[in-house]
């Protein structure tokens, strides 16, 4: 490497920037004589905090004031903040409610969900979770059944190509005794761009890449990521939020149509299987009834295994819907996997990929070194439309996994057999199988257990081969840790510590070492334009009115612009609109507005919501990335 040049902090594509309490800036990026770059910020903790040392601080030990014994990222904290961010009481019975709220979504019964988009009924498997887990227990730090923060995640590597938010950054709780069974929960926030365009970002990402400095301790990184999580502040110091909300906020979590969500991890009992929620609010006026809600959602990215099948005559899917119904839905799954959906799982042909594999020489990563082989782990994707997911994620046994049992999708092993032996410069031919074997490692479960350990019953090596090479030993999906990426005693996964970590790395350092004029703020895309398999905007416009079409389709927060909408057709007078001051006044506005609508109203406006925000959230999921083309949700 040649002499290193160093990058001052003149602009905001330059990549030196001054942390304003230090007597020296860190310096985030070198650029080096020959054109390339070394970061020099590293994947811990600029990718991943997961060390008691930070996580296991208390507000006494950040100067946080409240409770003095609780813990900065305890899980006690964040329901506190999601219920406040609603307006909604947050005391210690009102927290108890909600996670109760959570566990009553998992029932002990077989049940069948209905995917309103598909006009499906899916089957749902009975869970135990309801009754051997007690809200008040997970809430005290103190209890055996504790969640505890096991990690913080950035997941710069998000955004979308229009730069409307800036990614997720995640929370992982578990419970930290096991004995009695496991259950991890991870709060995974979209934040809004708190700017405008690509440079909006930069706060955010500068913000990650700062905690590397050497000149911090663990307590004054801590004091960071607790103001960047609870307070929407890139740095302790600021007098007031940088950020449009807080992270841990309800409308972060899926609840206001963005991206964002919860996921559960649950194995109390077997089988092993992982869910998702959203939060968001009831839309129930009355004083004392519960003012946000856990939904729970299809788990993305995670189509119904059964729809890869040759035959689903004698299945509970069939006989539980109109045959048609769901012969329609198998036939638009099949057309799909070959049309937009096969395309994204040969992800060596997209342009970004390319250019993230042409890019990599530039960037001397060092002991976290990225390879073509971990570029095609990290862009392999689905992006399949969500009638097609199911409500769970089965990880134990391969029940869940696309072409199993063998010989069960005949039709679409040929059919994919022939997409990859497609000729392409990018890639050799690949067959059906290892197609499949890509669709299986990319969905919840596969990624979680059964691509990474596909014999002996899906607990043993090796995992499944998702690249067929020409020369040179085949490309494994790597292991993962005991059913989880990041385990109770906070240790991380192979694929994390091998794969993904470096991955998302690399992706922040071509953002962040970028060089020349400073990039100008451009507006986020405000006009919706649909692409590939995106809903067409007469399609979008009929669910949400014309008014709605490029607010939801740019990605925006929209429920209370729509409840005021909702209302004005009603006939209701809406002297304050529902947007805007702080969560308590946003809440008392929109109580205005509901005490005035009959039950009937009610209803259907809390469907208008829910079908809404559904498909907000379907298109924000198909939206090309910022940095790949198609952007896993796990």
């Amino acid at each position: 490497m040649q002499s290193a040049t160093r990058l001052m902090a003149t602009g905001l594509a330059f990549a030196l920037i001054t942390a304003p309490s230090l007597a020296q800036p860190f310096e985030m990026c070198t650029a080096e004589s020959d054109g390339s770059f070394t970061p020099r910020f590293q994947i811990e903790p600029s990718m991943v905090v997961h060390t008691g040392p930070i996580l296991d601080l208390t507000r006494n030990d950040l100067a946080l004031g409240g409770v003095a014994t609780e813990g900065a990222f305890s899980f006690n904290r964040t329901v506190g903040a999601i219920l406040r961010s609603a307006g909604a009481a947050d005391d210690q019975a009102a927290k108890v409610a909600f996670v109760q709220n959570l566990l009553d979504t998992m029932v002990p019964v077989d049940t069948f969900a209905l995917n309103s988009q598909a006009g499906i009924q899916m089957p749902v498997d009975p869970r135990a979770e309801q009754s051997e887990l007690d809200p008040e227990k997970l809430l005290d730090a103190s209890s055996d059944q504790a969640l505890k923060p096991l990690a913080l995640f950035n997941r710069f590597d998000l955004a979308p190509d229009n730069w409307s938010h800036c990614g997720e950054y995640r929370i992982v709780y578990g419970k930290a005794d096991t004995d009695g069974g496991r259950f991890l929960l991870i709060f995974e926030a979209m934040v809004p761009n708190p700017g405008v365009g690509e440079a909006g970002c930069r706060p955010i990402a500068e913000f990650w890449a700062n905690l590397t400095d050497p000149a911090l301790s663990d307590s004054e990184r801590a004091a960071r990521l607790s103001a960047f999580y609870y307070e929407g502040k890139t740095s302790p110091t600021l007098a007031s939020a940088d950020l449009r909300t807080p992270v841990v906020d309800y409308h972060n979590y899926g609840g206001d149509g963005g991206r964002g969500q919860v996921r559960g991890n649950l194995f109390m009992e077997g089988p092993w299987q992982l869910r998702e929620w959203l939060t968001r609010r009831t839309f129930d006026p009355a004083p004392n009834n519960p003012k946000l809600t856990f939904v729970p959602v299809t788990v993305k990215d995670s189509p119904l295994a059964e729809l890869h099948h040759d035959s689903l005559a004698g299945t509970p899917l069939m006989t539980n819907n109109i045959p048609a119904s769901v012969n329609l839905l198998q036939g638009q799954f099949i057309q799909a996997l070959t049309s937009t959906i096969g395309p994204r799982l040969l992800s060596e042909t997209t342009a970004k990929h390319q250019d993230l594999v042409a890019s990599v020489k530039n960037y001397h990563l060092g002991t976290s070194p990225v390879t073509e082989d971990t570029i095609l782990l990290n862009t392999i994707a689905l992006g399949n439309d969500d009638k097609f997911n199911e409500f769970q994620s089965t990880s134990q046994g391969f029940s869940d996994a696309p072409g199993q049992p063998a010989g069960s999708s005949t039709l679409v092993t040929a059919l994919l057999n022939q997409l990859g032996g497609m000729t392409s410069p990018f890639v050799n031919k690949q067959s059906g199988e290892i197609l499949l074997n890509r669709a299986r490692a990319v969905t919840c479960a596969g990624c979680h257990m059964t691509a990474a350990r596909s014999a002996g019953g899906g607990f043993q090596r090796p995992g499944v081969i998702v690249l067929d090479k020409a020369a040179g030993p085949d490309l494994e999906w790597p292991d993962v840790l005991g059913f989880v990426h990041v385990d109770e005693s906070r240790a991380l996964s192979p694929t994390l510590t091998e794969a993904f970590l470096p991955f998302r790395r690399y992706v922040l350092s071509r953002y962040l070492c970028k060089v020349g004029e400073p990039i100008e703020p451009v507006d986020s895309e405000t006009i919706y334009e649909p692409t590939a398999d995106m809903p067409p905007k007469q399609v979008l416009a009929r669910a949400v009115g014309s008014d709605l079409v490029n607010v939801i389709g740019s990605g925006s927060y929209f429920v209370g612009q729509m409840v005021n909408e909702y209302a004005a057709k009603a006939g209701i007078v809406v002297e304050t609109p529902v947007a805007g001051g702080t969560a308590t006044a946003q809440t008392d506005q929109l109580n205005t507005v509901l005490k005035q609508m009959s039950e009937t109203d009610l209803a259907a406006l809390r469907q208008k919501v829910s079908e809404a925000i559904a498909l907000a959230r379907n298109i924000e999921l198909k939206r090309p990335g910022a940095f790949v083309e198609t952007r896993r949700p796990h």
